[in-house]
């Protein structure tokens, strides 16, 4: 990751045989699964605000079911945030990953300590039902959102690298080089050296830069 952004870095250099970014595969089952716990979390929190739902989801165990399912969201799907988020704080650099992190987090801890030790909030904290609000939906949304933002942006850079290994893939990989006799030998590219002279026969691509020695041809020159 940058030191800087703590977004992930790119290869410098990228080859036909650079597989595929294996932080774009694993934020796709992130998503997949906070989505998948995210939605009850956000129904059992809003359900009450819609007639004849909120009788559904009314009952001692749905802050508890809550709990239950934002967790692994905020634990387990933000963990790439919350780490990239200590990074930021440890080097200085805040970026988005730093308020990613304090804000769910103080979200979720403040939720779980409202669950377990109500007794210790004031009544201040308390609704007109004497409970204390929870904000678990607030937490497992937010890190849903930024999950979906780094699954776009990743695919979105998977499929330039897709292009540029689909433009290396005209390259050919070796090269037909004329020997003292004047018989052909076939080498890899990396073995060509200048004064080398090679041979292009029809239909053929043009491995390297050169000059015409000897014979006439059309090229494509779009490569």
């Amino acid at each position: 990751s940058c030191p800087m952004c703590g977004m992930a870095l790119e290869p410098e250099m990228i080859t036909r045989d650079t597989p595929p970014n294996p932080e774009y595969i694993d934020m796709r089952r992130r998503f997949a699964v906070s989505v998948l716990l995210t939605l009850p979390v956000f129904i059992l929190a809003m359900g009450e605000m819609v007639p004849g739902l909120d009788r559904l989801v009314a009952g001692p165990w749905n802050p508890w079911v809550q709990a239950l399912l934002a967790t692994p969201v905020v634990l387990w799907v933000g963990f790439p945030f919350f780490e990239r988020g200590w990074n930021s704080l440890k080097s200085g650099h805040f970026n988005m990953f730093t308020l990613i992190a304090l804000g769910t987090g103080a979200a979720w801890l403040y939720s779980l300590a409202a669950l377990l030790l109500p007794d210790l909030f004031p009544d201040g904290f308390r609704g007109e039902d004497g409970t204390v609000g929870l904000y678990f939906e607030s937490a497992a949304v937010i890190i849903t959102l930024v999950a979906l933002g780094q699954v776009l942006e990743l695919g979105a850079r998977e499929k330039t690298s897709d292009a540029l290994k689909a433009l290396l893939g005209l390259a050919p990989l070796t090269a037909r080089r004329l020997t003292a006799d004047g018989s052909d030998e076939e080498i890899e590219i990396g073995a060509i050296e200048v004064g080398d002279r090679l041979r292009i026969r029809p239909g053929e691509r043009v491995p390297v830069d050169g000059r015409l020695l000897e014979g006439t041809g059309s090229v494509d020159e779009s490569m």
